[in-house]
């Protein structure tokens, strides 16, 4: 079969008749030497067999080759390594990275799978049962306001006693200061006092204070003194009656000068303390009497300071001390 084309009738058993003129090498060519002057681009390298060298290429004057690179020692290329095209034939190979491994992490983001919503539903948790904590502690806050806890003290009941202050509008009027003046004549000035009124939970309290002063009978250069201090205070629905402490503190400490002891006949309860401190030209007796009754606690403290030589009986302060207390204790009395 023949077929016919540009150059005539063509004979398809004879190959070298189909062959176009720029797959034939040129004229004066030897079979098997490379081909010369002719177009690279428009050859047919492959049939030969033989592979392309390109020519030497021509630098430009005082063209400096860039500086060899090192080679990395037992260097193995990433995964997914791309050589990229040389260019212009001088270039050396560029690195592309290739996809990243799975499951990293980039540009902060949190990996996929729904950690985030786990994290937050997390959070989202803790907050709730903080505020139910929190509802929780002020219910129980708003169901005690009314109800103080038994176990700190004492219930409202037992504040209420036989004891008020509800018709004491000056503390001095519980005692008379004028007892002084057995020992010392002149006043110091108006007695001063307090009253704090009571609450839901605390008890009231009361105080006052006067002193009289005298000229020695002994000693032109000392001054007398006496003075009274009185101290009430109610139970609250918390704690101890201040009796207590009261008297761990003034019998707590011994020594010379000092005693204590019991009194009977005086509320459901009550002690004494005495102190006694010598001078070179003065003595001073601090004289304690104090009591606890139902919901009240009554202390009157008296001291008398005397010039040397005049006698202090102590039976005589004591006395008065112990009146005073009573005489506290049946004005705060309930009718």
């Amino acid at each position: 079969m023949t077929s016919s084309g540009a150059g005539g009738p063509q004979d398809p058993a004879n190959h070298q008749e189909t062959a176009q003129w720029w797959a034939t090498p040129p004229t004066g060519t030897d079979a098997g030497q490379p081909v010369t002057g002719a177009d690279p681009t428009m050859l047919n390298y492959g049939t030969a067999g033989n592979q392309y060298a390109p020519p030497p290429q021509q630098f430009p004057p005082n063209y400096q080759s860039a500086p060899a690179q090192q080679a990395v020692p037992n260097y193995q290329a990433a995964p997914g390594y791309q050589a990229a095209p040389p260019v212009g034939g001088y270039g050396q190979p560029q690195y592309q990275p290739g996809p990243p491994p799975m499951n990293t992490i980039y540009n902060n983001q949190p990996p996929s799978g729904g950690g985030g919503g786990k994290t937050g539903w997390i959070i989202g948790g803790v907050l709730g049962l903080v505020v139910l904590v929190g509802i929780g502690i002020a219910a129980v806050a708003l169901t005690q306001k009314d109800k103080p806890l038994t176990t700190l003290g004492n219930d409202k009941k037992a504040m209420d006693g036989n004891y008020s202050m509800d018709k004491v509008g000056n503390a001095c009027s519980l005692i008379d200061p004028t007892v002084l003046t057995k020992w010392s004549t002149t006043s110091k000035g108006s007695p001063t006092h307090s009253e704090t009124k009571p609450t839901d939970y605390s008890g009231g309290r009361l105080n006052c204070t006067a002193g009289y002063s005298g000229q020695s009978s002994t000693s032109k250069y000392h001054t007398n003194e006496a003075d009274i201090t009185l101290d009430v205070t109610f139970l609250s629905a918390y704690g101890k009656p201040d009796y207590d402490s009261w008297k761990s503190y003034d019998t707590g400490t011994t020594g010379s000068g000092r005693s204590s002891g019991d009194v009977t006949g005086l509320g459901s309860q009550a002690y004494w303390h005495a102190e006694t401190r010598d001078y070179s030209s003065f003595t001073v007796l601090d004289y304690t009497v104090a009591a606890q009754d139902s919901n009240v606690s009554v202390k009157v403290k008296i001291s008398v300071d005397r010039g040397s030589g005049e006698t202090i009986t102590k039976d005589d302060v004591a006395q008065v001390a112990k009146d005073q207390v009573q005489k506290a204790l049946t004005g705060l009395r309930k009718n």
